[in-house]
């Protein structure tokens, strides 16, 4: 009786199973049109530029469904929508972000400070750029190139560049825009593409005015310098491992006093990974 019982529940998952990999989607006509009616974008082009410089990639469904309102079970089944319908929605997400303005009571969610009228235009347009990017990543996830991506990065960076934007364009933000592993995550673990724009962040910084990725003050703990080893030439590592090493010393001259064994070897491990740099 077990096993008869055993062999329908397995028959029923088999049969649903199928039918689910044969299922195509569609967006419905009431959802299409939210999208295309939708006014007071602005909030929709902030939750975009945080989730494109955060550190999770790039995945628009979750904003997409609580800016639009379209259902959990479409955001689910995204990769098997209808190819008619899937074009439909990222022509109407483009137009959207088209007609997206920033209101004057909402400027605090994009800058620190007052804006004038030509910077207010500048962040807009960055804001849209970014968000078609976006959009396109998440609709030709396995056909769009390094470019998109490229783009995308740069476009933040003038962003942060801009005179009062939030985030500012600071030692601090760009640090965590151009970490190894936040580009990583932005390609969605496509190596590939975490190259070029690591080729790009690299090019972006050695081109900039800053120093902040050459200063040992600048990391909280040396494990972090492996997210920038990239982006330095050696000079700028080899200052980098002398301000390092500099300090380790100092602490091995306390700790040679003290006759503290543990911080001995967290201190010769901080050496040992320092020397392997490249």
């Amino acid at each position: 009786m077990e096993q008869s019982l055993l062999h329908a529940m397995e028959q029923f998952i088999a049969d649903l199973q199928k039918k689910e990999a044969a299922a195509v989607y569609t967006i419905r006509d009431d959802a299409m049109n939210a999208i295309k009616k939708a006014k007071n974008l602005d909030t929709f082009l902030h939750d975009m530029i945080n989730l494109v410089q955060g550190s999770g990639g790039i995945d628009l469904t979750s904003i997409i469904r609580r800016e639009f309102g379209i259902s959990k079970d479409i955001m689910q089944h995204f990769d098997r929508l209808a190819r008619h319908s899937k074009e439909q929605f990222e022509e109407a997400l483009h137009d959207a972000i088209d007609r997206a303005e920033i209101r004057a009571g909402k400027q605090g969610m994009f800058f620190a400070a007052s804006p004038d009228k030509q910077e207010r235009a500048d962040a807009l347009r960055l804001l849209k750029d970014i968000a078609h990017a976006a959009v396109k990543i998440q609709f030709h996830r396995k056909s769009e190139g390094a470019e998109t991506y490229v783009e995308l990065l740069d476009k933040l960076i003038r962003f942060y560049e801009l005179p009062h934007t939030y985030p500012a364009g600071d030692a601090v933000n760009y640090k965590k825009l151009i970490a190894s592993d936040r580009l990583n995550a932005m390609s969605g673990n496509n190596e590939t593409i975490s190259l070029r724009l690591r080729e790009f962040a690299k090019a972006w910084y050695q081109q900039s005015a800053f120093t902040f990725l050459e200063s040992r003050d600048t990391y909280p703990v040396y494990e972090d310098v492996r997210n920038y080893l990239y982006a330095l030439n050696e000079d700028q590592l080899n200052r980098l491992r002398t301000d390092f090493i500099r300090q380790i010393r100092l602490d091995f001259e306390a700790v040679q006093a003290a006759k503290d064994l543990h911080r001995a070897e967290a201190l010769k491990k901080q050496l040992e990974a320092v020397m392997s740099w490249e």
